[in-house]
């Protein structure tokens, strides 16, 4: 499996990571909907988990199970969240990337002794890790993003497509031209005149795509 920067084995950024990693599973789950999350859920009455509390060592989350407690801290609640991230989010942590679902391998810590196979120093990498990680706890879905991104190409490429006219030219056979009011322009092929019609007429689409992207929005974010 490829491997994380050796620091993410120092204490101080198990710690760290375990506060980022928590408030990704609670905001991933609630993106995705899903309630009642033993490693998230901070509800003493509906949950079978005690809210997580700071240790001298940083969090516990105590998980009930029939017959046993157990409490996980440290390394062995970290891990167990990056598992729940890769499995159930697609989320590769120490990769900085997240996908529909987790597919090949994800990025594990290396210990100290360990020799650095990376050029980046400890701090650029923490760097990186934070930056990438707050601004997906800040931002939107990227799943959700690109879903949107299709059906607004989509549904633009529909309103255009009436615009764009195939014209037989007797020197240089077929062309295409921009069929929008009073342009005149010509090209090579259908591709140049979509490219046109959105650079030069984006009042064409825009009536279309700005209604889809407040549909959109209203979809996921109402």
């Amino acid at each position: 499996a490829p491997k994380a920067h050796p620091v993410s084995s120092e204490p101080r950024r198990i710690q760290t990571d375990i506060e980022r990693t928590l408030g990704l599973v609670r905001r991933l789950d609630t993106e995705k909907g899903i309630q009642g999350n033993v490693l998230s859920s901070g509800d003493h009455e509906k949950s079978d988990v005690d809210k997580s509390h700071m240790g001298s060592m940083g969090p516990i989350v105590i998980v009930r199970g029939l017959t046993t407690v157990k409490g996980l801290e440290g390394v062995e609640l970290l891990d167990t969240l990056l598992t729940y991230l890769w499995r159930i989010h697609g989320v590769d942590y120490y990769g900085m990337s997240e996908t529909n679902e987790a597919k090949g391998l994800r990025h594990v810590r290396t210990d100290n002794k360990t020799p650095s196979t990376t050029n980046i120093n400890a701090a650029d990498w923490e760097k990186k890790l934070d930056t990438y990680w707050q601004e997906r706890l800040t931002g939107q879905d990227p799943m959700v993003i690109l879903t949107a991104k299709d059906k607004i190409d989509a549904a633009a490429a529909e309103v255009l497509e009436p615009h764009v006219r195939k014209i037989r030219d007797e020197k240089y056979g077929w062309k295409y031209g921009c069929g929008a009011k009073g342009c005149t322009k010509l090209f090579h092929a259908p591709e140049f005149v979509y490219k046109h019609l959105r650079l030069k007429h984006p009042e064409i689409v825009l009536e279309v795509t700005s209604n889809l992207r407040e549909d959109i929005y209203s979809q996921n974010y109402m």
